[in-house]
């Protein structure tokens, strides 16, 4: 019975699920899971009260199963019954520390008690441990807009759609549904649902048996191959799409062969790109996303010549795509057409303000021109859209070093300080910016603290003769002498190699000091 309850569960079956479930509550009503699949059925199926009845069985039975707390407290945000729902969200706290779906929950009731400074503090801290809660940005920005604040209110909506969609919360007991399930749609939605938990090898299974029931249906290859470029497995992706070609014919779907095209790509094969790009328009001649794929390909090859006019045969086609318009400025820029590369960037902005892409080329022009301002009007906002984003963090780094170094001369050391302590947040492993920040204290005189920056530098540029200058300073200034000798002496060592006579100099003449 048990069995065939979850096949039912498992598979939409939901009369016949409900019985078996019904029927193994009044057999072993001591197990939980029944009483809660029974409650799910009912949540699904709008029946408030039955569901609230059955998850306060279950509760009796589990009172540590988180998932019920949230589903308890949710159902009773939606039926009124604020102080049951402020109590069950705490208890869902209190087994999930800092979980964002009770704290949103917790939002969700301080504007019911028209609490708006309290419900903004609330997401607030919520965003900033949930930077990719979409749901969160999207109510941070009626808040937003409720106070006159439009400006912000429309980049948090843009946020709210650009960051990772909303997913439902883990719950390991429907979860033991999943292996039970045969429908195509169903194990497609629940892989996707893993692959943006980060649960990649069960994702990854369920795509799989995907194929194995429907292997002639294309989105669960597409998905599992968006799964292994996630992964960095280029060439998985490129044996699965080519395994599935026979499958699919005689109508291959045009994102057969983009993926493709990105698979031959990654693997350093445009020319292999190129070929399937015009395979693909042969049967599909105005298809803007293999127009975009075969630029792309050309592009790999070095031929941006041939590219622009495959992006701008795209844009024909699709004009308010923003990646097709940064792939264009990417080829014009290689062709040194700077006023066109801007116009395409400034249009890919347009019609996507957080296109990470976008935003880091136009920072990186910027900043090559010296247009310090500029280029923090593309950073700040890609930082806060992509707070993850690795690139994104090492240039709003560099650009901050640049700020501190301008501070200094224009004689602000509190500024300056501000600026490359900044940097440091964003890039932890910025050599550069670590040796400024230790030059710093240096020149004033604030010796115990370069130790810390200098040591740092020292461990990611250990072949720096300049670096091994300064934390020597540092050292003989705090009365570190032995660590300052050693230092110093492998300073001048390094300098002599280099042909750096002036810090050699320098090394030698403190360790004779010392």
């Amino acid at each position: 019975m048990e069995e065939l309850g979850r096949l039912y569960h498992a598979n939409g079956y939901t009369p016949e699920a409900e019985a078996c479930w019904r029927l193994l509550c009044a057999r072993r009503p001591d197990e939980p899971r029944w009483w809660y699949y029974r409650a799910v059925l009912r949540l699904a199926d709008n029946d408030y009260d039955a569901a609230t009845t059955l998850l306060r069985e279950t509760l009796s039975r589990a009172p540590d199963y988180s998932p019920a707390y949230l589903q308890l407290a949710n159902l009773q945000l939606k039926t009124g019954e604020l102080e049951g729902a402020e109590r069950d969200y705490q208890r869902r706290l209190a087994l999930v520390p800092r979980d964002p779906y009770a704290r949103l929950g917790l939002v969700r009731l301080a504007l019911l008690r028209q609490r708006t400074g309290e419900a903004r503090g609330l997401l607030e801290e919520l965003l900033k441990d949930a930077p990719n809660f979409s749901t969160a940005h999207s109510l941070y920005a009626e808040i937003l807009a409720g106070a006159g604040d439009e400006k912000r209110a429309s980049w948090h909506r843009w946020l709210g759609v650009e960051t990772i969609r909303y997913t439902e919360p883990e719950d390991s007991w429907l979860e033991e549904l999943e292996p039970w399930c045969h429908d195509y749609d169903r194990l497609c939605v629940l892989g996707s649902v893993e692959s943006m938990r980060e649960h990649r090898d069960r994702a990854r299974a369920l795509f799989e048996r995907a194929i194995q029931v429907n292997p002639a249906a294309f989105d669960a290859y597409q998905l599992l191959s968006a799964l292994y470029f996630k992964q960095e497995q280029p060439a998985q992706a490129r044996d699965l799409l080519e395994q599935a070609r026979p499958r699919l014919a005689p109508a291959n779907p045009t994102a057969w062969f983009t993926y493709l095209c990105r698979a031959y790509r990654l693997l350093g094969q445009p020319a292999e790109a190129e070929r399937v790009a015009r395979e693909g328009l042969a049967l599909k001649s105005d298809s803007p996303e293999l127009l975009e794929a075969l630029g792309l390909a050309l592009a790999d090859l070095g031929r941006h010549t041939d590219a622009v006019p495959a992006y701008e045969t795209a844009l024909g086609r699709n004009p308010n795509d923003a990646s097709i318009n940064y792939n264009l400025a990417v080829s014009l820029l290689a062709l040194r057409r700077l006023d066109d590369v801007l116009a395409a960037l400034d249009r890919s902005l347009t019609l996507q303000p957080a296109f990470p892409p976008t935003l880091l080329l136009r920072a990186r022009i910027e900043m090559a021109a010296a247009h310090w301002p500029e280029a923090e009007t593309y950073l700040r906002p890609l930082i806060e859209s992509h707070p993850d984003d690795a690139e994104a963090r090492r240039l709003f780094a560099e650009w901050h070093q640049h700020m501190g170094a301008a501070a200094e001369k224009r004689g602000e050391p509190a500024e300056a300080e501000r600026y490359y302590q900044s940097g440091l947040a964003l890039d932890p492993n910025a050599a550069e910016l670590h040796v400024r920040l230790g030059a710093f204290y240096l020149v004033h005189r604030r010796f115990a603290d370069a130790i810390q920056p200098l040591e740092a530098h020292h461990r990611l540029q250990p072949e720096s003769a300049p670096g091994c200058l300064f934390l020597g300073q540092a050292y003989a200034a705090t009365g570190r002498r032995d660590e300052a000798r050693e230092v110093l002496k492998q300073g001048e060592e390094l300098a002599g190699r280099a042909g750096n006579a002036r810090t050699a100099r320098a090394c030698r003449e403190l360790l004779e000091r010392l």
